[in-house]
């Protein structure tokens, strides 16, 4: 050991710039490893910490993929208007539901890489805290509803580029036909 360990050196990583090809190669990274990690958990029986691990590193692909690709470039898919600092980013399909929703594919991971995000302001932020909605949704498809259960949502969102949004009727299939 302490011979290995003399002769190591540390490798010297090339720093990447942000790009359109490290997103991209980001995207297809966190799918394929999705892809891989819903296999693995099928493939486990009678293993509870092992189905816990995959869950988990799945939880830890997605945020990833969500920070660097989604919260880092654009924002987020929506922003509340009139936010006077940089707000909450936060998953409007809590993310443990993005997670089970691919292990029974009930969506795609492209789709988990993409379901929304939105930069919330802080006291709406507790406000979903304090009506119970911080890690559930009432409705997935509807995901505008759990904030509407705890504060009004009438003309107070728009997409990253500007876009109002009209949350009694924006769904999850807008939501995809517009960000893809």
């Amino acid at each position: 050991m302490q011979e290995a360990l003399k002769n190591f050196r540390q490798p010297v990583y090339v720093r990447t710039k942000r790009s359109e090809a490290t997103y991209r190669a980001t995207q297809r990274y966190v799918v394929n490893n999705l892809a891989r990690l819903t296999e693995a958990y099928r493939a486990v029986e009678n293993d509870e910490q092992t189905l816990r691990l995959i869950r988990d590193d799945m939880d830890q692909s997605l945020r990833r993929y969500h920070g660097y690709c989604i919260k880092e470039r654009i924002g987020a898919h929506y922003v509340q208007q009139g936010l006077t600092d940089k707000g909450i980013f936060e998953h409007m399909v809590p993310a443990s539901t993005v997670r089970d929703l691919v292990l029974h594919e009930v969506i795609t991971p492209i789709q988990a890489c993409n379901m929304p995000t939105c930069k919330l302001s802080r006291e709406n932020d507790q406000r979903l805290k304090d009506a119970g909605w911080n890690s559930k949704t009432p409705d997935i498809y509807n995901f505008w509803e759990r904030y509407r259960y705890s504060f009004d949502t009438d003309g107070c969102f728009e997409t990253y580029d500007g876009t109002a949004i009209d949350t009694a009727t924006w769904t999850l299939d807008n939501h995809f036909d517009y960000f893809g």
